[in-house]
């Protein structure tokens, strides 16, 4: 544990300096506004779709869509689609538009769009909103891997306040000294070295493999053949039981039928004794309302047909949906991850980088490619851990700091790092923490750069202090920088300190998933209608915004008291119904556009200058050059030929 703890530190250090140096080295390029926010628009296609891939990879992608996979099958593999098929949205509806209407923020396209202070302000509550809904997973995933990988706190702080402090201030420094160029340069970095640790580890687990000692051979990773057996078996899941519910004799049958399961394909009756042994030791050292690690079958949430805790004849298999959510949460899930996608400001920011709107459709394109590849291996990992980590643990070759129950980790986010360290040693499993380090830094970089725009760009610069000079100006980008940054650093220490982090069973992909229904609530809406239909008026467009991103902040928030049981979780009604919801997004996005054409009809106040608008949106570069020219008018042809 101390070598491989180490290999990781350096690994993780020897990264963590490049984003240094990096970040210096961009210093000098941050002189201007533009410089420090969009690094001077001349960020090439290949580059930004490098930097684009690691600002949208997330902790959650690297970690969470593998993990996703392990525990809940099929429907973990939705968590890749979505995320993969959210840049679709972007690359036929908005990518092109955006850039070719300029400025530097989501929030100047509402006010350019629209015309009116307002509408800059509430694009800006909105971007922030989004913003710090995604920073909570990213801190959360700072401090519990720091937790796995170094196990110790600093300054008489624990480990995992540690892990939020430290990943908070070296985000804050890299970003606030080399503005957008240094973001780009280093997510560019951290993007190849994350697709690098996928990419490796599964070479390692498909030509490696991992020594299974109960059947005598090595295990190597068949896609086909990892898929059909694991499809052809139950989907087993850790599950927790209080010491009481345990003493019931009828649940531990249950669970001893579970457990029989879990281990029919490891070493046999010998590791299900001892299995049991360690249910049995926990229930006489635990109090009656201690929890205790057991294996459950995953219910079918699409078709309740019982409603006893365990009971073969209605339990999932790994390719049935069902494992996570019943149909409306499944079918919210996969929409607020598509639409989000467009509604995330850190990702539209980007686009502004590039020199030209066909610059930033090729972006996108690669962005497809890139995530496309990543969005396939994720799921193929998970689908190995299935087996692998049963065979490792088996053969006693299991990493001792993951906890395991029946051969299955107990905590599934821990997947990536076990399977690393199983397949590839203590080498391997060090690229693998970098590579989830690398995923918060450069998530976690852009955020910042979005949320200190909205504030130095769109409020200090438009409204407090029009005449700044640009060196004021970067100043204030600067210290948004690390204000932003505390604020990250403080909402990680409350997830744990008010008990959200025991509240959800995937709280990474849980809260990520939050953040991208607030940007499909807040921004596609209006993004959608206010690129193609010239019809939408100023007071339509914020009507959408409050009705899809307040209504989805409002709702998700409810959700959290309902789990921290502030919210009680036999309430009816009304309140029952939206604390229930796990993802709003089915219910807000067509609200929000429903809102939007029946306000913008009622109100029927369209900018004065709504056609130059247009046409800078959609026009190609010699329509808006006859545009300017008054040559676009049948005069304009007589002119034209008498030339």
């Amino acid at each position: 544990m101390g070598d491989l703890n180490t290999i990781a530190i350096v690994l993780v250090v020897i990264l963590v300096s490049m984003t240094i140096a990096l970040s210096v080295f961009s210093r000098r390029f941050t002189r201007t506004t533009a410089d420090f926010y969009l690094a001077g628009r001349k960020v090439g296609s290949f580059s930004n779709a490098s930097a684009i891939s690691g600002d949208y990879l997330s902790a959650a992608s690297f970690l969470g869509v593998a993990a996703a996979v392990y525990a809940s099958g099929l429907d973990g593999v939705w968590y890749a689609a979505g995320f993969a098929g959210g840049f679709m949205v972007v690359v036929f509806f908005i990518a092109s538009p955006l850039r070719r209407f300029g400025e530097y923020t989501v929030p100047d396209f509402a006010y350019g769009r629209f015309g009116t202070n307002r509408m800059r302000l509430v694009s800006v509550v909105g971007v922030l909103a989004t913003c710090l809904f995604y920073m909570a997973p990213q801190m959360y995933g700072a401090g519990t891997t720091w937790k796995v990988l170094v196990g110790s706190g600093l300054f008489g702080m624990d480990a995992y306040n540690t892990g939020v402090v430290v990943v908070g201030l070296i985000i804050m420094l890299y970003v606030a000294v080399g503005g957008m160029k240094g973001t780009t340069l280093n997510q560019i970095v951290q993007f190849w070295w994350l697709a690098f640790a996928m990419i490796l580890t599964l070479l390692f687990v498909t030509f490696g493999g991992v020594q299974n000692t109960a059947k005598g051979d090595l295990m190597r990773f068949n896609y086909a053949e990892y898929l059909q057996t694991e499809s052809d078996g139950y989907l087993m899941a850790p599950g927790t039981l209080t010491v009481a519910e345990l003493e019931d004799p009828a649940v531990y049958s249950q669970v001893e039928i579970a457990m029989t399961e879990a281990t029919k394909n490891n070493a046999g009756a010998a590791t299900l004794e001892e299995e049991m042994a360690k249910i049995d030791a926990a229930m006489a050292a635990g109090a009656p309302d201690d929890t205790v690690n057991v294996v459950v079958f995953q219910k079918n949430k699409l078709h309740q047909l019982k409603n006893d805790l365990l009971g073969t004849e209605d339990a999932l298999k790994f390719n049935q949906p069902g494992a996570r959510y019943d149909a409306f949460g499944q079918f919210s899930m996969v929409l607020a991850l598509v639409l989000g996608t467009a509604g995330l400001p850190h990702i539209l920011n980007r686009y502004y980088t590039n020199p030209s709107g066909s610059a930033a459709r090729r972006s996108t394109f690669w962005v497809l490619v890139f995530i496309g590849v990543f969005y396939i291996l994720s799921p193929m990992v998970g689908l190995a851990g299935r087996s692998m980590v049963r065979a490792a643990v088996d053969s006693g070759h299991a990493p001792a700091t993951a906890d395991y129950v029946g051969g299955l980790l107990v905590k599934s986010d821990a997947l990536m790092p076990t399977i690393a360290q199983i397949a590839g040693g203590e080498i391997l499993m060090g690229i693998v923490a970098a590579g989830a380090f690398a995923a918060m830094f450069s998530t976690l970089a852009g955020l910042l750069i979005a949320s200190a725009s909205s504030v130095g760009h769109d409020v200090y610069e438009k409204y407090i202090n029009p005449n700044a000079t640009e060196k004021q100006k970067v100043f204030v980008g600067k210290s948004a920088v690390v204000f932003f940054a505390m604020l990250a650093i403080l909402i990680g220490y409350l997830i744990p300190a008010t008990g959200l982090n025991t509240a959800y069973p995937a709280l990474i992909a849980m809260m990520v998933t939050w953040a991208f229904a607030v940007g499909a609530g807040a921004f596609v809406p209006m993004l959608m209608t206010g690129i193609w239909w010239k019809g939408t008026t100023e007071r339509g467009a914020i009507a959408g915004m409050l009705v899809g991103g307040g209504g989805s902040v409002i709702i998700i928030f409810m959700n959290m008291f309902k789990a921290l049981t502030i919210i009680p979780a036999d309430a009816t009604g009304i309140v029952g119904f939206l604390a229930g919801l796990s993802f709003p997004t089915l219910f807000t996005f067509p609200a929000a556009v429903l809102a939007i054409i029946i306000v913008s009809k009622l109100d029927g106040q369209l900018p004065k200058n709504v056609d130059e608008i247009w046409m800078r949106i959609h026009g190609n570069a010699h329509e808006r050059w006859e545009k300017e020219h008054g040559l676009d008018k049948v005069s304009g042809l007589f002119d034209k030929g008498t030339k």
